[in-house]
């Protein structure tokens, strides 16, 4: 059953088009200085987080086993989150609402109010500049991350696909017609531009939510790698490796924290510090260019069994502080017992934003592609210096080999949330041996709920490959907004 709902972008938020239509000008007057405008830009937990359940959920990074589900049914995955996990239509079109969705295009409005207003507020010329070009890159990136859901992958022959609604200003009566793929790209790399203007030039540790040229160049680095552009993400990605202020962090030094006790049978997670840690330590995490983390509500990642085998379990830091074999227990989950992924805060964050080790994995995958076989291994082990109880350089003996110890060692470090951007473009790239296949072997899932006595396979399609626009918003365009095909 559909419940009542409410459009974002088309601005109507939590009130009614006559209350938006009333106040929103009133708000808008109420504006008269750039530190106003500044104070929206440094609401870092408003910008720092997506809530991406295709990230969390449909991927082969994830895997919710049949029994598992069927012995814990109201505490391993709630039905709305299956609609994801099993690569659901409908199921997805149908749910309240998309949280990612709605929450990039609130940052979109909020960047659109700040570029509104900047050049009629008071106050210095310095401080209205940095604020511009912080809009400009929030409303870039969540361009970004919304065409990497909701449009098809980046690809020469899909240029002319349907792209997104380019949103410029406030104004709720723009229109929410979809532009091309390309034109969003292209919207994309014009605010870049202009946030390239900003005059810092390297991460500002008490404020690193907040965009510098070292910043830029590192989400340029990812740009770039998956427009094909190899040469251009390489030069961005060695230009955000001169950074001095963001730096691997040895995961020998992370220490232990507060572990996990539970009874009935009794069991101890012995979980790291980074559990305990809440936003005054989190938000400045030293291998951020640009903090942003996907954010899962419920809590639990569930690593699936083919991730859990890419990891040296003996020497692997990152498979020691942060899988966890019996981490279900932590909802309750007791058998079969289940894994779970957890890095930040119990569970709730992992890093998403562009960090020093994607960047030089990015350099890496770059060097492997352009058959620069031991240059790409050597930045690899630079980063798995950094992540190893013992040591273990890797090598390769051509470029295919080198391919494919690169990706795995990106998997090893990105889990979750990068995996569903990586299983999109390489489904377009010209390299077949990087494709990868989703399945899931589950029960039927339909409007009234999963069916335990009917057990179906299910497979990531391609065109699933573009998750469905949520409903409401669909009703809200009043036809404006045009679905994906199915």
């Amino acid at each position: 059953m559909k419940l009542l709902k409410y459009s974002v972008i088309g601005i109507f938020f939590l009130t009614g088009c006559k209350k938006y239509l009333s106040e929103e000008p009133k708000k808008q007057a109420s504006i008269k200085t750039a530190a106003q405008l500044e104070a929206l830009i440094d609401n870092a937990t408003a910008f720092s987080y997506e809530t991406n359940l295709s990230a969390i959920f449909s991927t082969d990074d994830t895997e919710i086993k049949a029994e598992v589900y069927k012995n814990n049914p109201t505490n391993a995955i709630s039905v709305d989150n299956l609609q994801y996990y099993l690569f659901q239509v409908e199921g997805v079109v149908n749910l309240a609402a998309d949280q990612l969705w709605n929450n990039e295009f609130k940052k979109i409005f909020t960047a659109n109010l700040v570029l509104t207003n900047i050049d009629q507020v008071s106050g210095d010329e310095m401080t209205k500049q940095r604020v511009k070009a912080d809009a400009y890159f929030i409303r870039a990136y969540s361009y970004w991350v919304l065409a990497n859901h909701y449009c098809a992958p980046y690809s020469v022959s899909n240029l002319n696909s349907m792209g997104l609604p380019i949103k410029k200003t406030v104004d709720y009566t723009e229109s929410l017609k979809r532009a091309t793929l390309k034109e969003t790209y292209d919207f994309i790399l014009s605010d870049i531009a202009e946030a390239q203007k900003v005059a810092v030039e390297d991460v500002e540790s008490s404020n690193p939510w907040r965009v510098s040229k070292k910043a830029i160049a590192a989400f340029l680095s990812r740009f770039y790698l998956f427009t094909g552009e190899l040469d251009n993400s390489l030069a961005q990605a060695n230009s955000a490796l001169s950074t001095v202020s963001t730096k691997l962090v040895d995961y020998k030094t992370i220490k232990p924290g507060a572990p996990g006790i539970y009874k009935n049978p009794d069991a101890k997670l012995d979980y790291s510090e980074l559990n305990d840690w809440l936003p005054t330590k989190y938000l400045y995490w030293q291998e951020f260019y640009y903090t942003r983390y996907v954010y899962a509500p419920a809590q639990w990642y569930s690593p699936s069994t083919a991730l859990l085998a890419t990891y040296d379990t003996q020497n692997d830091l990152r498979y020691k502080n942060f899988m966890f074999t019996n981490g279900g227990r932590r909802f309750s989950v007791i058998t079969p017992a289940a894994p779970r992924y957890t890095v930040f805060s119990d569970g709730k964050y992992i890093p998403a934003g562009f960090t020093i080790a994607e960047v030089l994995l990015n350099k890496a995958e770059v060097l492997a592609r352009k058959g620069e076989s031991n240059a790409a291994i050597e930045v690899v082990n630079t980063l798995r210096a950094k992540r190893m109880s013992t040591y273990i350089a890797l090598s390769a003996g051509n470029k295919d080999e080198a391919i494919k110890k690169v990706l795995e060692e990106r998997r090893r470090e990105l889990p979750f949330a990068m995996r569903w951007y990586d299983i999109r473009r390489f489904s377009v790239n010209d390299t077949p041996v990087d494709d990868i296949t989703v399945t899931r072997d589950f029960y039927e899932i339909n409007s009234a709920g999963v069916n335990l006595s009917n057990p179906k396979t299910y497979k990531l399609d391609p065109k699933r490959l573009l998750v469905p626009i949520n409903g409401v918003e669909m009703d809200a365009s009043k036809g404006q907004l045009q679905q994906n095909s199915y």
